[in-house]
């Protein structure tokens, strides 16, 4: 028997289903410790990850794939030194439609003042206050701009308040890997793009 506080609690639940490929999957112990953690998908590629210094939590540190079954397995000790197996799988989520993202910027380019950053959608975007709140701009100097959205919601724009300042250094930073975008429709990938605009 565990002593009296022994727990493997894993996130997301053993037997779990549409679990998001990018939500934190950790399994941790109480009143005991991980000797080994494995985290395989369905074609038994490992997942990698840390454990904690205190041996108590195991966190994967890269994301997962869409509709895959992953599978839990592993060794853990209670305060008096049992083991005890751990156990388990969860699969993640399937979406109906997964939509590419084409940036109008590539990585590394140098543009005009007057350039606008612009993100094309292979399908409508109805929740598109979730996608602009993965989106972020960082530019030095600082630059201040807002984003809209093109009738047909499958394109978003971000421009400048004013002109960019010349030779400033710019980021797109995208995160849509995974983030809902309509009912059963998920981000592709994530973008990042690093970009110049012309000294003059």
């Amino acid at each position: 028997m565990p002593t009296e506080n022994f727990r493997i609690v894993p996130e997301p639940a053993f037997n779990a289903s549409g679990v998001s490929p990018v939500q934190p999957i950790r399994i941790t112990v109480t009143d005991g410790t991980l000797l080994s953690v494995s985290l395989k998908n369905d074609e038994g590629a490992d997942v990698a990850g840390e454990l904690s210094d205190d041996q108590r939590r195991w966190v994967a540190t890269e994301p997962l794939g869409y509709d895959r079954r992953y599978t839990w397995t592993g060794t853990a000790f209670d305060a008096e030194g049992e083991r005890f197996p751990i156990e388990g799988s969860f699969r993640t989520l399937a979406p109906k439609t997964v939509v590419e993202i084409q940036p109008n910027l590539v990585d590394g380019g140098l543009y005009p003042r007057t350039a606008p950053i612009m993100l094309r959608f292979s399908a409508p975007v109805e929740d598109k206050d979730t996608v602009v709140r993965a989106l972020k701009v960082d530019a030095d100097p600082r630059t201040e701009g807002t984003w809209s959205w093109s009738e047909d919601d499958s394109v978003v724009t971000w421009r400048p308040e004013q002109q960019w300042e010349p030779g400033t250094n710019a980021r797109l930073l995208a995160k849509l890997y995974a983030v809902r975008m309509s009912e059963g429709h998920y981000g592709a990938s994530d973008v990042d793009i690093r970009f110049r605009i012309t000294p003059d």
